[in-house]
Formats: C-alpha cells, sequence, structure tokens
C-alpha cells in the first residue's frame, strides 16, 4: 500500500465516523472499563492520530497499547508526532502470522480502523485476530464494504490513457466492494471462526472534508496508483483520479467535498 504520512495527517484525522465509533459506540460495550493488565493491540494504526486522539483515551489505564501497520514510513511518523509512554508503535504486517505470533493470546482488546479492507485475505485476517485474542477478549473494527474510492481507482485504472502503467498491479479493490458484501456474510465468516457477535451493522457514511487541499492530500495519499507512473505524470494522474471522485461524491450545499462509502462496523468476542 502507498501512503504518505505527511498528506494522510494533513486531513484532520480522526474522520467523524470514527470518533463516534470509539467514542460512543464502544463504551456501550465497556469498553472505557479497562484494568491495569489489559493489553491493546492496534492493528493497521497508520501514522498514529486515531491512537493516540482516540484509542489511548479509552485505554488510559491499561498495561500496554501496542500499535502495528504495514507501511515503515508511518510508524516513524506516529514514534514521532503520536507518541505516549503507554504506545508502542511497531512494523507488522497482519497477513503474515510470524509478524504477530509474539501476542498469541496475550491481547484484551484489539482495534482496527480502516485497515481490514486493505487486505487480500479477510478471512485469513479474522482467524488471526482469534488467535490474539485471550479468551473472552474483544475486537472492534470498522472498515469500507464499498466505496466511491473504489470507483475510482477502477475507472482511472482503465483508462486508455493510463492502463498501460497498470498491467497486472494490485490495486487492492476489496472483494466486498465488487461482489457488495453486507454484514450478513460478515457475520457468518465470524461465527465460523468462533467469535460471538456482539455488534455488527453496515452503514452509509457521508464524511465532508473542510477544504479541497485536504481531501486531495488524503485520497492522494491512500492512492495505489500514483507509485506505478512516471513521476512526471502524478499530478496529471491525480488530476483525472480527484475528478472522478469528486464527480462521484459531490459536494454539500456549502461547497465542500463529500467521501461517501458504505462502511462495516464489529464488535466481537472470543468465545
Amino acid at each position: 500500500m502507498n501512503l504518505e504520512p505527511e498528506l494522510y495527517s494533513s486531513q484532520h484525522i480522526p474522520l467523524e465516523s470514527v470518533k463516534r465509533f470509539i467514542s460512543q459506540t464502544l463504551p456501550q460495550f465497556g469498553w472505557n472499563h479497562c484494568s491495569k493488565e489489559d493489553i491493546v493491540l492496534d492493528v493497521g494504526c497508520g501514522p498514529g492520530g486515531t491512537t493516540f486522539q482516540l484509542v489511548l483515551p479509552l485505554f488510559s489505564g491499561v498495561k500496554k497499547i501496542f500499535a502495528v501497520d504495514l507501511v515503515p514510513v508511518a510508524i516513524e511518523f506516529a514514534k514521532k508526532h503520536n507518541s505516549h509512554q503507554l504506545i508502542e508503535y511497531s512494523v507488522a504486517n497482519f497477513e503474515d502470522w510470524s509478524t504477530l505470533n509474539q501476542w498469541e493470546g496475550q491481547i484484551t482488546k484489539l482495534v482496527s480502523i480502516y485497515c481490514i479492507n486493505w487486505l487480500k485475505d479477510q478471512r485469513n485476517a479474522f482467524q488471526n485476530v482469534f488467535k490474539l485474542l485471550k479468551k473472552g477478549g474483544e475486537a472492534a473494527a470498522c472498515f469500507l464494504l464499498e466505496s466511491f474510492f473504489y470507483d475510482s481507482i477502477l475507472k482511472v485504472q482503465n483508462d486508455p490513457k493510463w492502463s498501460c502503467y497498470f498491467k497486472g498491479i494490485e490495486n487492492l479493490v476489496p472483494e466486498s466492494h465488487h461482489k457488495k458484501y453486507d454484514s450478513s456474510f460478515y457475520k457468518r465468516m465470524l461465527e465460523a471462526i468462533g467469535f460471538e457477535i456482539l455488534y455488527c451493522r453496515d452503514i452509509v457514511i457521508t464524511e465532508v472534508v473542510s477544504s479541497d487541499k485536504k481531501y486531495r492530500d488524503f485520497c492522494t495519499s491512500v492512492c495505489v496508483l500514483t507509485p506505478h507512473v512516471p513521476s512526471d505524470l502524478k499530478e496529471d494522474l491525480m488530476n483525472d483520479y480527484m475528478q472522478e471522485l469528486l464527480r462521484l461524491n459531490g459536494r454539500n450545499d456549502k461547497g465542500l467535498p463529500l467521501f461517501t462509502s458504505n462502511v462495516i462496523e464489529l464488535v466481537i468476542r472470543k468465545l
């Protein structure tokens, strides 16, 4: 995955929907009542904005918060800009168990925000969640199912103007987008793995971004296409990509850009 942490963090992260999920929904399941022996794992922490601003306040009394991400530059950014004595940032690949097995059966609470949608094998990801949790441990996740973000990626990737640069690349558009999975698909998967479903819903979320620059910075930071074109064409590529993204998402009545996605929210427990 391509991630430019400086651009990613220029948009005031976390998003309002993420704030609501962590600060309002999770306390309804007792996630704000922690002990000094609890160990928390934040999977896909990126540059650490959500970890520091929302996960830390929810778990301020725990023993440790481990926060992992696949992208080394994101972890370096997190250590520099979102550090705290309770948080330990490190690089790990959630699709590679060998980078996670040090925490097997030790995690009390696991949080994953907008990470699982980037993973190719989501069932394997949830099986790893199961192995990481203590018996009775819980995981909370929210991630994209469908999004105009993906439609824009596909449109540009298949445009004759650009397609020659993207032959055989992995565009990271998840199966859930192509096959229009809903919460029932994930309920069946999670119950088969051995989880108890405490909360599961899919909702359409529209976020308002406060400026075109922040919109462009954020979308550029996570665009998987830009690394595959020559440097002198990246600006042109992003212009086409942003034009398509704005065409699909539109603007609100104040002219601010919108970002609309179908998102799933989950709280699950290891039986």
